[in-house]
């Protein structure tokens, strides 16, 4: 897997989580295309890739905010 700076993964973590969140308001909204609810897949395995590589990085820089507070859970 390619290096990439911990504030690019911070930065990537927040951005999926805000589609995720959209992409739940439209499926909950009924106004949902079948393309959306692909997506919201597509976007839910990225963001288990990009907790796991988080989960890595956290075990060695200090200042990593805890995951749960980048996605606003």
């Amino acid at each position: 897997m390619p290096e990439i700076s911990h504030q690019t993964l911070v930065i990537a973590i927040q951005a999926i989580a805000a589609e995720i969140r959209g992409l739940r308001e439209t499926v909950a909204s009924g106004e949902a295309e079948v393309d959306d609810f692909q997506l919201l897949e597509d976007h839910l395995r990225a963001a288990e890739d990009l907790e796991r590589a988080y989960n890595v990085a956290a075990r060695t820089v200090l200042n990593l905010p805890p995951y749960d507070e980048l996605v606003g859970d």
